[in-house]
């Protein structure tokens, strides 16, 4: 038979690893990028590692204190990222506060029970914290979905898992007060699942090429005429050469010989999600967005951008 307290042990130490792992490689990219979001996300897996060792020791007060500050700043975290991003957050009020008041309409009943069994100070501020990190998780998963135009699935399944996290950590301070046998066998796996999976998500978001690309990289200034610019193919070959160092935002047709150096989106109807990152030619307001949110980082760094749309007609060249 399993021993639940050395089962828990071991799921616990897992945890703390992959907190710990977490807060050196995104605090690592933010020395390098010192991108505010990137050190609010470190600092959020380095309260969730404190929380972790509460729990151990059975600080269960400073557990309630360190997973509230843990979901705080993670939100934080989303939310500066979104504003780094250029992005406006959106909030669907018709879907999101009815949730909420539902969520706090059924958890403050919690509270008569707990002062009838005449629980001590401590349980009733760990069901206080973790109820509070439980919004503050989920509504960090629901903004998460805003990003998932620029970093895709990575975005969408930390979504998911925001959430997740977030509704688990309801049952923890009630299964304490009723003294539950199964849950610590239970809730400790599913935090382990959760836990390795936020981990690995916010670190492969953090250091994707999507994140990293325009702070880190070296701006290799081009003398070219600001405007627009009709070319043909001759032309654009040249172009292509002369660009191949600089930074461009790209929309292009083929994919061949496409440089380094370059962001671009593959122009094609079949939009599927892929390695290639890809864009309908009817999709005018995404071209938009992304051409925004390309020139503000450029200007962010000191540098010019240059946009180069490859049409069924002539291909276009924008320097701004």
């Amino acid at each position: 038979m399993v021993n639940i307290q050395t089962l828990t042990i071991t799921e616990g130490s897992i945890v703390m690893l992959a907190d710990l792992l977490a807060f050196l490689l995104i605090f690592r990219i933010y020395l390098k990028n010192k991108r505010t979001s990137a050190l609010l996300l470190s600092l959020a897996w380095l309260f969730d590692f404190l929380t972790v060792s509460s729990y151990a020791f059975q600080h269960l007060p400073l557990a309630g204190m360190f997973i509230l500050l843990f979901s705080v700043f993670f939100l934080s975290g989303v939310i500066e990222l979104i504003r780094e991003e250029n992005l406006s957050i959106k909030i669907n009020s018709k879907m999101l506060l009815p949730l909420l008041s539902l969520l706090f309409a059924v958890y403050s009943l919690i509270p008569d029970y707990v002062f009838q069994q005449g629980l001590s100070k401590a349980t009733v501020s760990l069901y206080v914290s973790h109820g509070l990190a439980a919004i503050v998780m989920s509504t960090a998963g629901y903004f998460m979905k805003e990003l998932t135009y620029i970093y895709g699935r990575k975005a969408r399944y930390l979504s998911i898992l925001l959430v997740l996290f977030g509704l688990h950590l309801l049952p923890v301070p009630i299964s304490i007060m009723l003294e539950s046998e199964t849950y610590p066998i239970i809730g400790s796996t599913i935090s382990l699942v959760l836990i390795l999976g936020l981990t690995f998500l916010t670190i492969k978001l953090t250091s994707s090429e999507e994140f990293l690309r325009l702070k880190t990289m070296e701006i290799h200034e081009v003398k070219i005429a600001p405007g627009v610019r009709i070319i043909n193919q001759e032309e654009y070959k040249k172009i292509k050469e002369k660009l191949k160092d600089a930074p461009v935002l790209a929309f292009v047709r083929t994919l061949n010989n496409i440089p380094e150096n370059w962001t671009y989106y593959f122009v094609t109807t079949a939009t599927k999600e892929g390695e290639v990152k890809t864009i309908s030619p009817m999709n005018l307001e995404r071209m938009t967005e992304l051409s925004y949110k390309y020139l503000k980082a450029m200007e962010e760094v000191g540098s010019r951008g240059i946009i180069l749309i490859d049409t069924l007609v002539p291909i276009r060249s924008l320097e701004l």
